[in-house]
């Protein structure tokens, strides 16, 4: 039984079996090491350079730079080492508000207020108190001087602010608007000023000082002034050398685009002035104001007397007829004088001859006049000059006195050839040289007044030259100081008061101020007045705070602003 068991499984084993043998398959020998692919031609790196500008400078900085640097990366740029403008900081070159490097934005900041303000200045500290929330630190520029006033500036001046000193409190008093609403909204909301850039100052804001300085002087000491934003460069000394050949540094308070005119009342070196003179020194009456003077690009004087030689030594009861020694020239070359004023009503006073010989004078000392002349013509004629790049015309006219040229006769311009009442050849020369592209300034010997508001003709008159294009028209007549009238247009002085004429005796005509115009870039940019009190019959000294506050409300009583 059991052989024939295992006789069966092996019959059913071999039941199974395949009836034929199957090869066993063979595989392909497996590589030693995968093949090398062929490789693709590479260009060897190109060392590249960068310029970074901070994203965060004022807008109008940045896209300035930004236009600015890639004409420079072009010009720069080779096949081997391109130069590109980067937004990464690690740049080769790094371009923000730094403290160290290459100038090449100077972008300086002032305060201003309307021109009716009192108030001259502010402190740096009272600046930052306000800045930073204290809102009655600054209540000095109001009128009542307890007021909070609304500082309001443009966006792209906040920003440069921010570099200098940090972010400003969430404050009610500190306002952002478009900068063509600058000036409107400051006007809408009293008590209030503006920071705004030095360039877009106007006539109708009055520069305030900050720590003393005063920006619309050339002698300002910058580094004290704390609003002065530079943009330099730092990085790579090969790039860093290149932008300096081919970049010129902006500055938008660029003293050789800059040009400052001094204007001066009457001035008549006679009568008590002269004793004093005689007394004291020929210069003695201009030793406290000479640098309101002398420091000025153009200094004008308004003399209204003729040299003579054999001229009656002065006393105080001269009277009316006058006439100055020659010797007192020096006290014009004291003050820097350039520009001499004939429109005067007593060049006449010891006959015209006289007038011939002090025009010599003048011109031997290189002086240019106008308003008067040796004839008619020439008395008519502007003069005319051109100042750092400002054009700047001077026009003037006798509207009320004597004294007039003729064809044949020296003397000072009458308004109109034949009427010296008649103001419309003075407002056809105005429209002409303001075509030109000339700054006029326009003079008037007008009525003598001894109060301090202007007559409504006088009003009309004056405004009359300004509305022709003069953007500054001064009243050389004034003996007694008298208001403003000031709006977009130009600026108006009725009366300036005396200068070197000391012995009237009401107090407004011996209260005088010098008028400091500033130009720049061939733009009437504004006024700094200075004030002055004549003392000793003949010597300006400039006055206290106190009174000069006072003129100064007085005198803004009686003016115009719009």
């Amino acid at each position: 039984m059991v052989h024939r068991a295992i006789l069966a499984v092996g019959l059913l084993l071999s039941a199974c079996a395949l009836p034929f043998d199957t090869p066993t398959p063979t595989l392909p020998p497996l590589p030693t090491a995968p093949p090398t692919p062929t490789p693709f031609p590479t260009a060897t790196p190109i060392p590249g350079r960068g310029i970074w500008i901070d994203p965060v400078l004022p807008t109008d900085l940045h896209d300035s730079l930004q236009q600015a640097m890639r004409t420079f990366a072009g010009a720069v740029s080779t096949p081997t080492r391109p130069v590109t403008v980067t937004i990464y900081p690690e740049a080769n070159l790094r371009i923000g508000v730094f403290s160290e490097g290459l100038s090449l934005i100077t972008r300086t900041y002032v305060v201003a207020a309307p021109f009716l303000t009192i108030a001259d200045g502010i402190s740096l500290e009272d600046f930052k108190r306000f800045w930073a929330g204290e809102a009655t630190a600054l209540a000095s520029l109001s009128a009542d001087g307890r007021t909070p006033p609304t500082l309001f500036m443009d966006a792209n001046t906040r920003a440069g602010l921010v570099f200098l000193l940090g972010k400003p409190a969430e404050s009610l008093y500190i306002r952002l608007v478009p900068t063509s609403d600058l000036l409107k909204e400051v006007l809408a909301n009293p008590p209030a000023f503006a920071l705004l850039p030095f360039d877009q100052l106007e006539v109708r804001w009055k520069l305030l000082l900050v720590d003393g300085v005063n920006l619309f002087e050339r002698e300002a000491d910058v580094d004290r002034y704390p609003f002065r934003l530079v943009v330099r460069a730092q990085g790579d000394p090969d790039l860093l050398a290149a932008l300096a050949t081919a970049y010129a540094p902006q500055d938008n308070r660029d003293l050789s685009r800059m040009a400052i005119v001094a204007m001066t009342g009457v001035t008549a070196m006679v009568r008590g002035t002269a004793v004093k003179m005689e007394q004291n020194g020929i210069t003695y009456p201009a030793e406290k104001i000479r640098d309101w003077l002398v420091t000025a690009d153009v200094t004008h004087i308004s003399n209204e007397v003729s040299f003579w030689d054999r001229c009656p030594p002065p006393s105080f009861s001269s009277g009316v007829v006058m006439c100055s020694d020659p010797r007192y020239m020096e006290l014009l070359r004291y003050v820097g004088t350039d520009v001499i004023e004939l429109t005067g009503n007593h060049l006449w006073d010891y006959g015209y001859q006289h007038l011939l010989p002090t025009l010599e004078l003048y011109d031997q000392e290189g002086w240019g006049y106008f308003g008067g002349g040796r004839n008619l013509e020439e008395a008519l004629r502007p003069l005319t000059m051109t100042v750092n790049g400002n054009r700047i015309a001077f026009v003037g006219c006798n509207y009320f006195g004597a004294n007039w040229a003729t064809d044949r006769l020296p003397g000072s311009a009458p308004c109109s050839p034949g009427n010296p009442k008649d103001l419309s050849y003075q407002i056809e020369l105005i429209r002409q040289l303001r075509a030109e592209g000339y700054n006029v300034i326009a003079t008037l010997q007008y009525e003598e007044y001894y109060f301090y508001e202007a007559t409504r003709r006088q009003q009309r008159d004056f405004a009359a030259l300004r509305d022709a294009g003069a953007v500054i028209v001064s009243g050389s007549q004034g003996h007694h100081a008298q208001g403003f009238d000031v709006n977009a247009d130009g600026f108006i002085h009725w009366g300036v008061g005396n200068l070197f004429f000391g012995d009237q005796r009401p107090i407004g005509a011996r209260q005088t101020m010098v008028d400091r115009h500033v130009f720049y870039e061939n733009r009437y940019l504004g006024v700094d007045i200075r004030t002055a009190f004549i003392e000793d019959f003949s010597q300006p000294r400039p006055m206290t705070p106190e009174e000069r506050a006072e003129l100064l409300r007085t005198l803004f009583k009686v003016s115009v602003f719009e």
